[in-house]
């Protein structure tokens, strides 16, 4: 008999089993499901939210779910807090900031659900995990770009308000006059990066704005808004820093399989970035890519807080398939980051 109660599978009852070796006790058993699934690609900010919920009533008074702020299309930007929060050590992990690249979201929610799980049972340099992430606070922001995901995965329908459709299905058309974007509506949405104001929240930092160029106006990327930090998201994300004293931030995107580092910081705040950089490169077997030396882009978040706040920060670039990413790429992008939050603690905690 299998029964299912409270995403618990209890098998058995005690009963016998006959076999040549005769006769053989068997005793109820329990196994756990996992709450955050991977079998569906399209992880949606609803589905995030009923897993945390489902997390919380799991895991009583081991988590902490706030609302940084709501999106245009009123959707929360949640953070998720592990740890106390008057802890010694602050770390930030953000993800899903452009919005095709969702797949990061479940990556977060999965080492969330880990961290509950198995802090008792698993271990890092020769200590469990609840003794790696003593006095550590952890601050996870797993979809920064909700509206966008949403965006992403049902196109504009998904959108509530009917002032920001009709500005989304401008973008469309203006995005189709520039030459920029797929002509089939589906796959341009499919592949939509920005929020629901058609900003690229990557764009949208104060670190080389006013020099960066970019689209001209709201498109599904590489507008940059009308100032820096202009956007609720991009907001959301700096509030974190304002509150409290980061070690560094960890930004997830994708693709590429590898670690941006080196925004072109000196001296003390470069070495801090670079012994980071090496720290995650060791545990997720990611090349360092220096920003500086592959000329990418300016304006991003790991710029900002690298340039102008004096905080580490790299980007890990997750998946080697252009996003969305297919299922397929999830289990090879977990293993390489399932002990990544246990490292970069036990990184800051013994310097």
């Amino acid at each position: 008999m299998i029964r299912i109660l409270y995403r618990k599978i209890i098998i058995g009852a005690v009963g016998m089993l006959f076999g040549s070796v005769g006769m053989v006790n068997v005793y109820a058993t329990e196994v756990e499901i996992p709450i955050v699934q991977v079998s569906n690609l399209k992880y949606s900010y609803e589905q995030m939210k009923r897993d945390l919920d489902a997390l919380e009533e799991r895991y009583p008074g081991q988590m902490q779910v706030d609302s940084l702020g709501a999106t245009a299309d009123g959707r929360d930007i949640t953070e998720v807090v592990l740890g106390d929060v008057n802890a010694e050590h602050h770390i930030l992990i953000q993800a899903t900031m452009h919005a095709r690249e969702y797949m990061n979201t479940v990556l977060a929610m999965n080492q969330i659900e880990d961290y509950l799980r198995d802090s008792e049972r698993r271990s890092y340099a020769g200590q469990t995990w609840k003794d790696v992430f003593e006095n550590v606070c952890l601050h996870i922001i797993p979809m920064v770009n909700p509206d966008g995901v949403t965006i992403s995965q049902d196109g504009v329908e998904g959108i509530h308000d009917e002032n920001l459709k009709k500005q989304v299905e401008q973008c469309y058309q203006t995005d189709l006059a520039n030459g920029k974007g797929s002509s089939d509506m589906e796959q341009y949405f499919r592949t939509w990066k920005a929020n629901a104001e058609g900003v690229d929240l990557n764009r949208n930092f104060d670190a080389g704005w006013e020099s960066y160029i970019g689209a001209s106006g709201p498109s599904t990327e590489c507008y940059k808004g009308t100032a820096p930090a202009s956007e609720t998201e991009s907001k959301a994300v700096l509030s974190v820093a304002e509150n409290y004293d980061l070690d560094c931030c960890i930004a997830y995107h994708s693709f590429g399989n590898l670690i941006y580092w080196n925004y072109g910081s000196q001296g003390d705040v470069l070495n801090a970035d670079q012994e980071l950089a090496q720290c995650v490169s060791d545990v997720t077997g990611y090349e360092m890519h220096s920003t500086v030396q592959d000329s990418t882009d300016a304006t991003g978040c790991s710029d900002y807080f690298v340039l102008n706040l004096g905080i580490p920060a790299v980007t890990i670039e997750n998946g080697g398939s252009e996003c969305p990413m297919p299922i397929e790429e999830y289990q090879p992008m977990y293993q390489r980051n399932q002990d990544l939050w246990a490292a970069v603690a036990w990184f800051y905690k013994s310097r």
